[in-house]
């Protein structure tokens, strides 16, 4: 018994916002640039539900607030134009944090960090898949995850 109330409180307990944002762009956001399309089971284990007044599904946020997720798919394969970007707004952790966050899951996903790139925006790419890390003084984080087609082509 004492066993299902620690595991509740642990599954209840609030996860740190590197943690959340990890979860959200392993377990939403590559598979989503990847394919179109987010699990239900994804988005939910990652902590995100439908923002109120937001674009429909793909418009989402935990549900303290922290994060807000936006999914947009545009263009098509015929026309050589298709694009998926992922992009979450971390309004807790800060730049350090995200970054921190996501460079280990990406190298380990076969990502190259762009050497050239400014230490306050990193990048990195995959086949055609780009991930940034931005954060605009006085604002919110920003980790962006996006395919092109063009630059899948170009790879």
């Amino acid at each position: 018994m004492h066993a299902l109330i620690l595991a509740a409180t642990l599954v209840a307990a609030p996860q740190n916002p590197g943690q959340t944002m990890r979860d959200i762009v392993v377990g939403v956001c590559l598979p989503f640039v990847a394919s179109g399309e987010a699990s239900p089971d994804n988005i939910a284990l990652a902590g995100l539900k439908p923002r109120p007044g937001g674009d429909g599904p793909h418009d989402l946020q935990t549900d303290n607030g922290h994060h807000l997720v936006k999914l947009t798919l545009s263009g098509n394969v015929e026309e050589v134009s298709l694009r998926r970007v992922c992009e979450v707004q971390a309004r807790a952790g800060g730049f350090a944090q995200a970054r921190d966050a996501v460079a280990g899951p990406l190298e380990s996903a076969g990502f190259a960090s762009m050497p050239d790139e400014p230490e306050d925006w990193p990048v990195w790419t995959r086949d055609g898949v780009t991930a940034t890390v931005h954060q605009n003084p006085g604002r919110a984080t920003i980790v962006r995850v996006s395919y092109s087609i063009r630059d899948d082509e170009a790879s």
